[in-house]
């Protein structure tokens, strides 16, 4: 039986304009009411899944943030936090910054550039608030800016190739994932949704076989990989719908099925 559902935001539950659809919000409530548990599991930081709470009208929502470097309970427990070590940091950030990228430092509640420019501006219509200008960013790393993920935006073929020169120099530093066609999270070593939802997992006594995950970018196929109840939208590219065990259109049909279908494993 399924206890939880864990559901991605951009992409899969929420549209472009930061929206919910109607359908989706209802089968959410449909699935609270018969007991579910839901949560919540982006890149995105904290305070914007709690934004999209709101939306939704409902604060029993755990909690799953930039790709697992934060968890929190449906109480608003902290159950997981972590940020790169200064030096890695920094390292990482030199590293970056004179590539043809936008390059974004997130903490568990603001994000940071050096310059806001238009590029900026528009990439902040996307958010929940407003990215800080900090002109001596590089100087407050590990200072007053604890970074626990960095955002690179950029030409497709530009950050993927710049994903695997950052593996290749950092492998025990730090883990990457393609959140959407034109960004790179880079986060700190083991951080994922897969290996949050275990720690999510443990904190409620759940096991693989009773939770269900909707998702849609490569960041949501270490949460795949934990349970055969998996869902993967129609819009996904072909490699991650080939780790999802069911596809679908909407949050609201996924939820359909694990409510009433007999092809859900439980």
């Amino acid at each position: 039986m399924i206890k939880m559902i864990i559901s991605d935001l951009d992409g899969t539950l929420l549209s472009f304009d930061n929206k919910v659809h109607d359908n989706d919000i209802n089968a959410i409530h449909a699935a609270l009411q018969q007991g579910i548990d839901f949560c919540l599991a982006s890149g995105r930081k904290d305070l914007d899944i709690q934004a999209v709470a709101k939306i939704i009208g409902s604060r029993k929502f755990h909690r799953i943030s930039q790709n697992g470097a934060f968890v929190f309970s449906s109480d608003n427990h902290e159950l997981h936090r972590t940020s790169f070590e200064p030096a890695i940091a920094k390292k990482l950030y030199e590293r970056i910054i004179g590539e043809d990228v936008v390059t974004i430092l997130s903490t568990i509640d603001k994000e940071y550039v050096e310059v806001k420019d238009e590029v900026i501006r528009k990439i902040e219509e996307r958010l929940f608030s407003q990215i800080e200008e900090e002109r001596e960013l590089k100087a407050k790393i590990g200072k007053s800016i604890h970074t626990s993920k960095i955002i690179i935006n950029g030409a497709e073929n530009t950050i993927r190739q710049l994903q695997q020169e950052l593996i290749e120099t950092f492998p025990n530093e730090l883990d990457t994932f393609i959140s959407e066609s034109k960004i790179l999270d880079v986060m700190p070593k083991n951080i994922s949704k897969g290996n949050a939802i275990k720690i999510l997992m443990e904190n409620v006594g759940l096991s693989p076989n009773e939770i269900a995950c909707i998702g849609d970018s490569y960041n949501d196929i270490p949460m795949f990989q934990l349970t055969k109840n998996s869902f993967a939208m129609s819009t996904a590219h072909p490699d991650v719908k080939r780790e999802a065990n069911f596809i679908v259109e909407t949050v609201a049909e996924a939820i359909e099925q694990i409510l009433t279908s007999s092809k859900v494993r439980s």
